[in-house]
């Protein structure tokens, strides 16, 4: 696996590690509390520690045990009483130049599990660094009757025979949509790093 890096601002975008043990991943969680307060300019409250806490322990153990994501990055300007937003990268191995319609087939989600009510919407996505690749957003409605939005990111890279794929989802649509700016932004900063990562 390549390591994805990013350029965007380090104090916006804070790497989430989904790997080592219990006592770094605490160790991680109290710096981004201390990175939140800094960023937001106030006291974090204990309601807002402990969420902050209990989503992100369940964001890794997900993202570790179902989605078998290779790396996540995490947004710090979500006010800190919301849920944190968290996008993850996946790598596919491939040996040859793929098409949109196969990159819409990494970005889009699987017809047969697909809620009946969503909306997809897949358009082209340039990146300095990958080239022309897709961004599909996915808006469909929850369990409770709630609006859920996802958005994809896919681009397949010859020269590494990668295809890579971002993706985030989140239960707030007007925060996704007022961060969305910022999230093509951050997709547009993402490269392959000069190692490997970690497998």
């Amino acid at each position: 696996m390549m390591t994805v890096e990013t350029d965007s601002d380090p104090a916006l975008w804070f790497h989430m590690p989904l790997g080592g043990d219990k006592a770094e991943f605490a160790q991680w969680l109290d710096l981004q509390i201390k990175a939140s307060a800094l960023l937001h300019q106030r006291k974090l409250t204990w309601r807002e520690k402990r969420g902050m806490k209990k989503f992100l322990e369940a964001s890794a153990a997900m993202l570790r045990n179902s989605v078998e994501a290779d790396q996540a990055f995490l947004f710090g300007p979500i006010p800190p009483q919301a849920a944190p937003l968290v996008l993850f990268t996946k790598q596919f191995a491939c040996n040859e130049e793929h098409s949109d319609l196969h990159l819409s087939m990494l970005a889009e989600p699987d017809p047969g599990t697909a809620a009946a009510s969503q909306r997809v919407e897949t358009v082209p996505f340039a990146s300095p660094h990958f080239g022309e690749g897709l961004r599909c957003l996915r808006s469909w409605t929850g369990p409770d009757g709630g609006l859920l939005l996802s958005v994809a990111y896919a681009w397949n890279d010859p020269v590494h025979h990668i295809d890579l794929l971002v993706k985030g989802h989140y239960d707030d649509p007007a925060l996704l949509e007022a961060s969305f700016d910022a999230i093509d932004d951050f997709a547009r900063s993402l490269r392959l790093g000069a190692g490997d990562g970690e497998s």
